[in-house]
């Protein structure tokens, strides 16, 4: 007699993988940002998951500070995907996830991905990622790549806050070879209305008159003068009067 045939059995990590991924689905369902966590950081990591639920995995921890799994949520839909559009067209939340990345000082090379993959993928950057990107930065001393982002941000026409402004213009006082480019950012601030502290602005000054021109140092060195709680500075002034008489003299 012909024994009966019975379905093969699951293997019981598959088992349990696919109720971790019922349990993710149902987190993300509850909008709970522990249970999601919980949920996706303990399934295998060779289990494939669609794209959506990882785009919305990833959203929903970048917004309630699972910083590292939201990331880990993102780099397998980045591999999976074909192309950045396709996390896009998934629903990833670019912005939140850069935001997320940049919360943590460690998490910097995370946060350049996001950016480079953010660009890559046409995704229109918003000011707050944008700006703690910039902050992560300017700790980090990546100075050259925090003027990098500015400009993307004035390209884009958003205005980063005077705050930001004023961290990217204080970066010349300790790398002067930054003169111009914290200039570029001091005119911004200027045609927007706005104003530095005085000691930022002599700090551009002195900045300017070593590795920029001796126009920009005086309009730097007029604005610390205009500003609230600014005021004449001796040895700057006469640094900016000897470079006046010289570049009279050269004439």
């Amino acid at each position: 007699q012909t024994p009966p045939t019975t379905a093969p059995r699951a293997e019981p990590s598959r088992m349990a993988d696919d109720d971790l991924v019922a349990r993710l689905r149902r987190g993300l369902e509850a909008k709970d940002p522990s249970a999601t966590a919980q949920a996706f950081v303990s399934i295998d990591p060779v289990t494939p998951l669609p794209l959506p639920l990882l785009a919305a995995t990833s959203n929903l921890l970048s917004l309630h500070r699972h910083n590292t799994a939201a990331y880990s949520a993102f780099e397998r839909g980045l591999a999976l995907a074909d192309g950045p559009a396709a996390l896009v067209k998934a629903g990833l939340n670019f912005n939140a996830l850069l935001y997320a990345c940049c919360r943590e000082p460690s998490m910097l090379p995370s946060a350049r991905t996001a950016w480079r993959v953010l660009g890559e993928a046409g995704v229109a950057p918003e000011l707050p990622p944008l700006e703690k990107y910039i902050g992560s930065l300017l700790e980090s001393q990546s100075y050259d790549d925090a003027f990098g982002v500015f400009l993307t941000a004035i390209d884009a026409s958003l205005s980063p806050s005077l705050k930001t402004s004023a961290a990217l213009v204080g970066c010349c006082a300790a790398e002067p070879r930054l003169a111009q480019m914290s200039f570029a950012v001091f005119s911004t601030v200027k045609a927007a209305g706005g104003q530095l502290p005085p000691e930022l602005a002599r700090g551009l000054a002195r900045a300017c008159l070593r590795e920029g021109t001796l126009e920009q140092a005086l309009e730097a060195h007029d604005a610390a003068i205009a500003a609230p709680g600014g005021g004449w500075d001796a040895p700057l002034a006469s640094s900016l009067a000897a470079a006046c008489g010289a570049a009279g003299g050269a004439q």
